[in-house]
């Protein structure tokens, strides 16, 4: 049997390893999957299709599942993805996805999501991402792996937060945050947030070789130092030849250009995105294709 607290309600048909600790206070829902390892402190509640994998940390407080916050959601069964080796702080909310939206939310491996954070409907985090407190995503947003969100930061919608860059405090992020960079506004907001650096943090995060970050910061500097005419530097680039993490990130800024405002997942608006049809099950899939057809 699982370690668990008698004053926790758990649904029968609800999925707990008995190597999971579930604390007092808890509410474990019916369509709720929780494996080995995972432990849910205090008053935590997962409800809804929830899957959360092993060896994963849950605060106090924290809410999974829940419906989105979005008139479009028409109430099928749509799922949370949390995967493994993940560290809740206290009271985290994280919704489902949409059907508009491609069925899926999910949160990868090894991320660190710290006190109040939440992850709105159809939001992807991958791995080794860090949200600080209150860090606040809206629907459809993409984090890539290693970025860091630093405390109070607010993403819009249909935002992708390229790999290992980071996101000061307090910065209001409207337009997609390139990789390896460090983007914030000066004055907590007031101005418009930009492309202030290298994040060079990230950059060690991503144990390159050293020809390739060498080349990588070539490449960044070519194009933030001053960040007039970036799609002609970025074409330039490109035709120059270059490979790795420079060319990645030659066409992330060249894919955000040409999206709406600066967001390229504005394309999937009314779609469903390439990573939730790598998620879903053969049944919702021919569901989405009969629905296009």
């Amino acid at each position: 049997m699982p370690d668990v607290a008698v004053i926790t309600e758990i649904a029968p048909s609800a999925r707990v390893s008995p190597r999971a600790k579930i604390g007092p206070f808890c509410v474990i829902g019916p369509g709720a999957t929780i494996g080995p390892g995972t432990i849910l402190v205090r008053r935590v509640s997962v409800v809804g299709k929830t899957t959360i994998g092993s060896d994963n940390f849950i605060d106090e407080g924290c809410v999974l599942g829940g419906q989105p916050q979005d008139l479009k959601y028409q109430g099928a069964q749509t799922m949370l993805l949390i995967g493994h080796r993940n560290r809740f702080g206290r009271e985290i909310t994280a919704h489902l996805g949409t059907e508009v939206g491609g069925f899926v939310t999910r949160i990868g491996n090894d991320n660190i999501l710290m006190e109040g954070c939440h992850v709105a409907h159809d939001c992807y985090v991958d791995n080794r991402a860090r949200l600080g407190r209150w860090v606040q995503l809206a629907g459809h947003i993409r984090v890539h792996d290693g970025a860091v969100l630093e405390d109070m930061s607010g993403v819009h919608h249909f935002t992708s937060i390229g790999q290992y860059a980071r996101v000061g405090p307090r910065t209001p992020v409207r337009r997609d945050v390139p990789p390896y960079t460090d983007f914030f506004s000066q004055d907590c907001g007031m101005s418009s947030p930009s492309v202030r650096g290298v994040h060079e943090a990230g950059i060690k995060a991503a144990k390159l070789k050293k020809d390739d970050e060498r080349d990588l910061r070539k490449t960044l500097r070519d194009l933030f130092e001053d960040e007039a005419a970036l799609q002609t530097k970025i074409e330039q680039l490109m035709n120059l030849g270059v490979e790795g993490e420079s060319m990645a990130l030659c066409e992330f800024c060249k894919k955000s250009l040409q999206g709406v405002y600066g967001r390229y997942r504005e394309t999937y608006r009314g779609k469903v995105p390439p990573e939730a049809l790598e998620l879903l099950p053969p049944e919702i899939l021919a569901l989405i294709k009969r629905s296009q057809s």
